[in-house]
């Protein structure tokens, strides 16, 4: 099974739901399961949707703002781990406010490398200007978006789930 095919099983379940039931989930999760997914094991879109919810209600922020920010993270998945973490995959971040600073979602880019420096974990990605951006990973709040294959595992795991 090739990108093309998830890609397009992926599609027309988005369209049309029942298709899932034509579908053999547990041999489209093991034809994936090559690529290491283990961080979306029994997981729903729902669940990843929460935990967003969850962390940016703990930074105390205003429900318009809460709203603004939760709207632009759809379709991605916050990262608490750095082996989680995946080159080659587009994220964004918010820094941990210090003394008051107002937080800001950055547009973020594509993670390019990890380094394991003595003044902890930085990021570097590429954005879209063609630059690099460097930024320490314990200092901010990690999300990266979810590629087609991962949000459809999330959509196999609905329908298992009911």
């Amino acid at each position: 099974m090739n990108n093309d095919d998830i890609a397009a099983i992926f599609e027309n379940a988005k369209r049309d739901p029942s298709l899932f039931s034509t579908i053999d989930i547990e041999n489209l999760l093991d034809s994936i399961e090559n690529t290491k997914n283990d961080y979306l094991e029994n997981k729903t879109t729902k669940d990843i949707a929460n935990t967003i919810m969850e962390e940016l209600v703990e930074l105390e922020l205003g429900s318009q703002e809460i709203e603004q920010i939760y709207t632009k993270l759809m379709g991605y998945r916050m990262v608490d781990e750095i082996h989680e973490l995946h080159k080659g995959k587009h994220v964004r971040w918010l820094r941990r406010p210090k003394n008051g600073q107002s937080i800001r979602l950055t547009n973020g880019g594509i993670v390019v490398d990890i380094k394991f420096l003595d003044s902890g974990v930085q990021v570097l990605c590429l954005n879209s200007r063609q630059r690099f951006i460097q930024y320490k990973f314990d200092e901010c709040i990690t999300f990266q978006k979810l590629t087609t294959e991962e949000q459809l595992i999330l959509m196999a795991y609905e329908h298992i789930e009911k």
